[in-house]
Parts: structure tokens; sequence; C-alpha cells
């Protein structure tokens, strides 16, 4: 599946083998992805393997994490999409990952809200939650600027995180 989604500042496309690089200073920074279920990258190769297995599930599912590149610079700055919960599903999980020099700016709303949409309108999800750690309150912020509905705390990747979730009758 090959698509191209475009906000003000980013281009949200398919991760490519080539993405390696610049994706492993996000998947290897332990600060970035310390508030993952799998954590850091532990080396290069560990990234590479997780690329893969993106791309592979984009290709066997239709959606999967996305490469958010930004357009000004053309450099991949995070990724953004979609995972079924806990790798199993049936529930899908909007998911986002930011390099460290991007906090603050806004990217993860701007991609988060263009892949709710997409994910509304083209892979026709009924709904989609948001899961986070309850004291994580950067995170909580870009759930509730999509208009996510805070659920409750529930139990998920071994963890009691916040939920939040939108339906598509409420993407309307």
């Amino acid at each position: 599946m090959s698509f191209l989604l475009e906000t003000e500042r980013l281009l949200i496309r398919p991760f490519r083998p080539e993405d390696a690089e610049q994706l492993h200073t996000i998947f290897g920074d332990p600060e970035v992805m310390g508030r993952i279920p799998s954590g850091p990258s532990s080396s290069f190769e560990v990234t590479r393997q997780r690329l893969a297995r993106i791309m592979a599930h984009q290709d066997e599912n239709g959606l999967s994490l996305w490469a958010l590149i930004e357009k000004r610079s053309g450099l991949l700055i995070g990724d953004c999409g979609f995972i079924p919960v806990e790798g199993r599903g049936p529930e899908i999980e909007l998911s986002y990952d930011i390099a460290r020099a991007f906090w603050g700016k806004g990217y993860a709303t701007e991609a988060a809200r263009e892949c709710l949409r997409f994910g509304f309108e083209n892979l026709k999800l009924d709904r989609i939650v948001g899961l986070t750690y309850s004291d994580h309150l950067a995170s909580r912020r870009v759930l509730e600027k999509t208009g996510m509905t805070y659920d409750g705390i529930v139990h998920r990747y071994n963890s009691d995180l916040a939920q939040y979730s939108s339906l598509a009758s409420r993407a309307d």
C-alpha cells in the first residue's frame, strides 16, 4: 500500500528500508522510547528488525506506524499510525513517537489528527484508542487535542494506562 498524507508541516508516508538510520536516532533514544512497552532499540540492527516488522505489518494489514517527514528540513522526525493493542487487538491504537529535538512544537498533535482522519475516512475504522501512562502529561495533551475522550484507567501492556478513544461517528 502506498499513500502520502500531508499536513501543514509534515508528510506522512509508509516507512522505507532507507529510513533505518534516521529512525534509529528515535528508536535508540531511551528518553523518547522510555515509555513505550518495547523500550529503546539496543542497536542499529534491532531498529532495522523493528522497521522490517513495521513495513511487513503495513503490507499485510494496511495499517501500521508511518514515517513523519518534516517538510522544511526533509528529516524523518518520528512516527505516527496504528497498531493492534498489545500486538493482537482487536482494538486499534493510535501511536506516535517524536524525536526529542522536535518535542513541544505540535508535531505529534498535527500528525495524530491527520492519522485519525485517515483512519476513520480511508481505513474505515469504527473506534480508535490512545493509551499512555497517567503521568505522561504531554502525551495526554496530544490525545485530548485530537478530540479523543478520556475513558479511564485500563490495564494494558502489563501497566495501568490512561485510555482515550474516538468513534467514527464523533469524527464527522
